[in-house]
């Protein structure tokens, strides 16, 4: 299937670009399209590697543990071999099975390879195609004659944007599994997001104010990428307190600074920051709600009802990913009779100021749908170990239910024996 839809790309789609067009034929864009096809695999090849790793650094860095060293199998610990280590391919070549011991391997290392791999593949294409980010000099559709924009300005605003996505996916698959953000994590997280602004304004790539000129440019405007990162660090911080019904209903910073509480919300604060650094805090709103509805929408279905921040923080890279694919044209301006009415819909710096207010307004009501549920049915812990597969967890589970009845029966017999010895005669 696969392989079908490349071809149709490479050989279809030339056919109905040069329809009609006169100067074009189709063979003109075969070559074309197959360079789209290996930009596409390259970049999904290196994010699909990065999930890989991240399943590593999100099982082993809140154990504190190192994330160096070859992947092993958790019960046999053999080494997995070169060819096992391929994103995706590997497990399914391995049939979800240690090739040594046979036991199952998790299927959430080939899932998160897949998203991370696939978010990280449209956003990086996205941009090295020019057609993703506001306020480029440069703008190409998706037309027949469109080829890759390798320059330094391009590969840097990617890069950077690559980082801080997969640096939330970190965030996120650690706080899915219940674990608090690792403090070195935490501090690489910020740091990688805020340091390359602060040297480099550009990659700030919208400006901070609710209103610009249309030619603003972040070049050399330093005092404007400081005011950018301030912004951003506070939109994070009011929309983590504005969500603490949702998530963290007993945070307290001042009566309990060390509650398990706070420091869900100090994780919340920072799992926001890391998507309102890159897009500015008038759009991190919209990120959010859209978050929150995957979120919801998730729960019952994966069982995750008792862990709603875990939910919402793996949810939140996914709208990230959106915004940073669609962000020009979510913040394209809204033309009527020739008029510009600014981004009507979805809020921005370009756009109305009561859009802003009543997408922020909004996210008070998001605990209305999303929040921590009892659930009346058996619930699959959103803690469950990476490493262990979920036939092993549910033996583990039988084994420990017999321990516990043994116990129970022995204590009853000794119970039994000490009342007939101490029987008078």
């Amino acid at each position: 299937m696969l392989v079908g839809v490349i071809s149709a790309y490479i050989f279809g789609l030339p056919h109905w670009q040069a329809y009609g067009d006169p100067l074009l034929q189709p063979s003109d864009l075969f070559g074309s399209r197959a360079i789209d096809v290996v930009v596409f695999i390259w970049c999904f090849w290196i994010g699909s590697s990065i999930g890989s790793f991240l399943n590593v650094v999100a099982w082993r860095m809140p154990r504190g543990q190192s994330i160096n060293g070859r992947s092993h199998c958790p019960r046999c610990m053999a080494k997995l071999r070169a060819r096992d280590n391929i994103p995706v391919f590997g497990w399914l070549a391995l049939g979800g099975r240690c090739y040594i011991c046979r036991l199952p391997i998790a299927k959430r290392y080939p899932v998160v390879e897949l998203i991370v791999g696939l978010s990280f593949s449209f956003v990086c294409f996205a941009e090295i195609y020019q057609l993703s980010l506001p306020r480029q000099s440069e703008f190409r559709l998706l037309g027949p004659l469109k080829t890759p924009v390798i320059d330094l300005s391009t590969l840097l605003l990617a890069g950077y944007h690559a980082v801080v996505l997969s640096l939330s996916w970190a965030c996120g698959l650690i706080r899915l599994d219940g674990s608090r953000l690792p403090l070195r994590l935490v501090f690489l997280s910020l740091g990688c997001a805020i340091l390359p602004i602060g040297f480099e304004p550009r990659l700030a790539v919208v400006p901070w104010q609710a209103a610009v000129d249309v030619a603003w440019r972040p070049d050399g405007l330093y005092l404007d990428a400081l005011m950018r990162i301030l912004t951003a660090v506070v939109a994070a911080t009011v929309l983590g307190r504005a969500l603490v019904p949702a998530f963290c209903p007993s945070a307290d910073l001042k009566m309990d600074p060390l509650g398990k509480s706070t420091t869900r919300l100090v994780d919340l604060v920072v799992v926001l920051a890391l998507p309102s650094l890159v897009i500015g805090w008038q759009s991190i709103t919209a990120v959010v709600i859209v978050a929150s509805v995957f979120a919801a929408l998730l729960q019952p279905i994966l069982g995750w009802s008792k862990d709603a921040l875990g939910c919402f923080s793996v949810c939140i890279p996914v709208a990230f990913s959106i915004q940073l694919i669609f962000w020009r044209y979510l913040h394209s301006p809204f033309v009527l009779n020739g008029q510009s009415f600014g981004t009507w819909l979805w809020p921005s710096e370009s756009g109305l100021p009561w859009v802003i207010l009543f997408w922020g307004l909004s996210t008070l009501l998001i605990p209305l749908w999303l929040r921590d549920f009892e659930s009346k049915g058996p619930v699959r812990s959103s803690r469950q170990d990476p490493e262990v597969p979920e036939e092993t967890l549910l033996d583990r589970e039988a084994l420990q239910a017999d321990e516990r009845r043994d116990d129970h029966f022995l204590e009853e017999g000794a119970e039994g024996r000490l009342g007939e010895d101490e029987a008078p005669a």
